[in-house]
């Protein structure tokens, strides 16, 4: 019984990690997408690039390129693009947070459960 608690309290942690970044969708905070994502960051409205534990190294190598010469984070989750659709309704391995609060809260949840892999911050 112990061990289902437990794990039970590290999903609740998982959900309300990406429970955020379908908030987030849902205020039209969020893109998703390898081409929405470098046109918010080149616009210059990307506070935060994740990508998906699952992608190519090739675009995890574009997507870092994108946050240096957009001067954000690019972080690489240890959640799936699969986990990732489900929590935001979107089928894409790469996403940009559009909004500086969400950006914060969802840095703050994924650490509280995951290690994030930060490859590229400012």
């Amino acid at each position: 019984m112990r061990g289902w608690r437990g794990n039970w309290a590290a999903m609740n942690k998982m959900d309300k990690a990406l429970s955020l970044l379908g908030l987030a969708r849902r205020a039209g905070k969020l893109e998703a997408g390898f081409d929405a994502v470098k046109e918010a960051a080149r616009a210059g409205r990307a506070a935060l690039l994740l990508a998906a534990a699952d992608i190519s190294p090739k675009t995890w190598k574009n997507l870092q390129y994108e946050a240096d010469r957009a001067g954000c984070q690019a972080v690489r989750l240890e959640a799936d693009m699969e986990t990732l659709g489900r929590a935001c309704k979107v089928r894409a391995g790469v996403l940009a947070v559009t909004d500086q609060g969400f950006a914060g809260a969802v840095v703050k949840e994924w650490n509280t459960r995951y290690p994030m892999k930060e490859e590229n911050s400012v």
